[in-house]
């Protein structure tokens, strides 16, 4: 199964837009409840923030294909144009 960065940014959008519960996390709601995150739930956060700021494509890259074609001078060989379509054909025919 191939997920794109839209689907797990279209997941990702669902779950901050799904109804909030009544607790905040580490809000003590009595005297022997709390919860607290850990530093690997932390770090993970901060990682998932800073990937999802970074641009899905490489800005260079995109200027430089752009200046190729704008110029004529962009050239794909038939055979990985080929092989890609019967890569995407095959797991297109996979069953899910």
């Amino acid at each position: 199964m191939i997920i794109s960065r839209a689907e797990i940014e279209s997941a990702v959008a669902a779950y901050r837009t799904a109804p909030k519960r009544k607790t905040r996390v580490g809000a003590v709601s009595n005297d022997t409840d709390r919860t607290e995150l850990s530093e690997g739930s932390t770090a993970l956060a901060s990682f998932f923030s800073e990937v999802m700021a970074e641009p899905f494509y490489r800005t260079s890259l995109v200027n430089e294909l752009q200046h190729r074609i704008s110029e004529g001078k962009y050239y794909v060989p038939t055979d990985q144009i080929v092989e890609k379509m019967i890569g995407r054909m095959v797991v297109e025919a996979l069953p899910v």
